[in-house]
Formats: C-alpha cells, sequence, structure tokens
C-alpha cells in the first residue's frame, strides 16, 4: 500500500462499526481516565505546595515588619494563621516539597527564631497578666492561669509526655528537671500537680522524697516572673525551684533527678541541640531519662525537628520512645534512657 492511499485512507470518513466485544477497549479507557486523574493529582499537589510555600514565606516577611512581638492584632493573627496551617497533616510527599524548597529553606531559621522570641513574649505577657489581677486569693490566681488560651494544650501535651515516661519506665518519677521552663512554667506545674498525686497514693512517703520540679531558664526575666506566679499559687507552686542558668552550665545538680527535660526553645538547630544535650547528659546519672521536644511534618517550620540517631548522641543516650501528636498539640516528644 502506498504512502498517499494511506494519506487518503486517514482522510476518508471511518465507517460506522459494530462495537468490538473484546474487553480489552474496555481495559483502554480505564488507563486513560486513570492517566487524566493522576495528571489533575500532580496538579492538585504542585498547586497546594506553591499555596503552602507562599503562605510560610509571605508571613515570615509580614512578621519581619511588626515592631515588636508582643501579643497583639497583628502578631496573634499572623501566628494563629502559620499555626493551624503547619498543624494540618499533609501527604509526606508535599510536606518534603515544601520544605525543601529554596525559598523556605531561606526564611526557617529566621520564622523560628521569630516563633520562639513570640512564644517568650506571650508568656511573660500572660504571667504579668495573672499577677496583676484584683485579687490576690490563690484560688483566683489559679482561675486567671486557667485562662491562658493555650492551658489545655498545655496540660494535654503533660499528659502525653507522662505516658511516656511511664512506657520506658517502671519507676515514676520524683524529681525533674526542666530546662528551658520560661516565664510561664505549664509544664512544670502540670508535671509537679501529677508527681504529688502519684506521691499521695503511694504509702510511706517520707517529706524528703516529696515531688520537686526544678526549673532552669536562661532569663533572669523569665525565673522572676515565675517564681512570683507560683509563689502567688500557693499550695499548687508548692515544690517548685528556680535557677538562673545556662542549659550548659554546671549550677544545679542534675545527678540527683530522675527525669530531665529539654524544651522546644532550648537550641535552635539540630547541631546546637545535640552540643546542649551532651552537656546536659553529662551531668544526669546513668538510667534517668532525658524528654525532649521535637516537631515533625509541617510543624518543623515552628519548631525544629531533634533527631537522637546521631552517632555522638547513640553513644550515650538509649531512646526509648517518640511520640508526634496528630491534633493540636504542636509539639513531638522523644524520651531516652542515658547509658
Amino acid at each position: 500500500m502506498s504512502l498517499l492511499s494511506s494519506w487518503r485512507r486517514l482522510a476518508s470518513p471511518t465507517p460506522k462499526m459494530d462495537p468490538c466485544p473484546c474487553p480489552s477497549h474496555d481495559d483502554i479507557a480505564i488507563v486513560e481516565k486513570a492517566d487524566v486523574l493522576n495528571a489533575q493529582l500532580v496538579d492538585s499537589r504542585a498547586d497546594k505546595v506553591q499555596h503552602l510555600v507562599h503562605t510560610i514565606v509571605e508571613t515570615h516577611s509580614d512578621l519581619l515588619k511588626l515592631a515588636h512581638f508582643r501579643p497583639g492584632n497583628p502578631i496573634n493573627q499572623l501566628l494563629g494563621n502559620l499555626v493551624s496551617v503547619c498543624a494540618e497533616i499533609y501527604d509526606r510527599d508535599i510536606v518534603d516539597q515544601v520544605l525543601s524548597h529554596p525559598s523556605v529553606q531561606a526564611v526557617l531559621p529566621s520564622l523560628r527564631q521569630i516563633c520562639a522570641q513570640a512564644e517568650s513574649c506571650l508568656e511573660l505577657h500572660w504571667a504579668e497578666h495573672i499577677l496583676s489581677g484584683p485579687s490576690k486569693n490563690p484560688d483566683d490566681v489559679l482561675a486567671r492561669l486557667y485562662t491562658f488560651p493555650y492551658h489545655e494544650n498545655y496540660e494535654e501535651l503533660t499528659r502525653l509526655e507522662l505516658c511516656a515516661i511511664q512506657a520506658a519506665t517502671r519507676t515514676p518519677p520524683r524529681r525533674i528537671a526542666f530546662i528551658g521552663s520560661g516565664p510561664l512554667p505549664l509544664t512544670s506545674l502540670c508535671l509537679l500537680d501529677s508527681l504529688k498525686k502519684n506521691s499521695a497514693s503511694t504509702a510511706g512517703v517520707s517529706p524528703e522524697d516529696s515531688p520537686i520540679v526544678l526549673n532552669i531558664d536562661c532569663d533572669a526575666t523569665a525565673i522572676a516572673a515565675s517564681l512570683e506566679l507560683c509563689m502567688a499559687l500557693g499550695e499548687p507552686g508548692r515544690g517548685m525551684e528556680f535557677i538562673c542558668a545556662e542549659a550548659t552550665s554546671p549550677a544545679g545538680d542534675l545527678a540527683e533527678f530522675d527525669v530531665v527535660y529539654m524544651a522546644a526553645l532550648v537550641g535552635v538547630s539540630q547541631a546546637e541541640k545535640e552540643g546542649i544535650m551532651l552537656q546536659v547528659i553529662g551531668r544526669m546519672r546513668k538510667g534517668a531519662l532525658l524528654v525532649v521536644r521535637s516537631s515533625w511534618g509541617m510543624r518543623t517550620c515552628l519548631y525544629p525537628e531533634v533527631d537522637l540517631t546521631t552517632e555522638g548522641l547513640l553513644a550515650r543516650l538509649e531512646p526509648c520512645v517518640v511520640l508526634h501528636p496528630y491534633g493540636q498539640v504542636v509539639n513531638s516528644v522523644i524520651v531516652a534512657r542515658v547509658r
């Protein structure tokens, strides 16, 4: 058959034919539909990635324009929207594309630093607000503390962490040190309340074995505010102790504590956190637990992720539990035992 006749046949009207009973035609149609759906899915994912990248970069830009990071409508709205976006659960491929995007990589260190400063400002503002109330009655001070917008989040996170601690040890802790406790030590108060309840249910506990939570922070203003708050609370604050010191300072004997916490805001990078942890571990006793707050997924835009599986840390720590909440609690928790 000549090439010309082939063209002529292609240009001629296609004769009407009966449908082929062969099932392969249905299979081809299904494949074609699948290809279209896959293409639409790829486009949808690309749009989602671009939207998230734009949101993160633009939020960072808007935050840099603020005169300060103290609580107020502008920063509350900006950070509220950012937290809502980052707390959602996304396909892992979308998360990887967003976090590896050059524009996001460029702003992440600064964005995390801003979030840390804003969180400290928020806690200090509320500590001062609680203390400035008209009534100094401990019950009224406690009631004002409960009005802190994220109080339930702290309670939920502390419950998760206590469950993780209980999974790693059969002996309930009595003495906990919290590094990076901040001006509003809600976690420490929740921990102390739990330790007291456990102690009350245990017979034969001597006064010297009463629960203690040592709060360590390098910011003198934060320590002063948290100390004043706990004194104003009365009984709920009894058992809280305070030291103003750097995380790496030898002040305070960590060897006497069953559990040592490292807050999410202690260290801004994996390298810095690892250096701090190695010094902290060196002051802890063998068998004690280190609890490290971390993050995962899009939440790493707010707090850096912590990796305990590096050669240096594995030589000193035995990872026990890693817990990633899927709800409104942003932080992950890692529990490891000192070797």
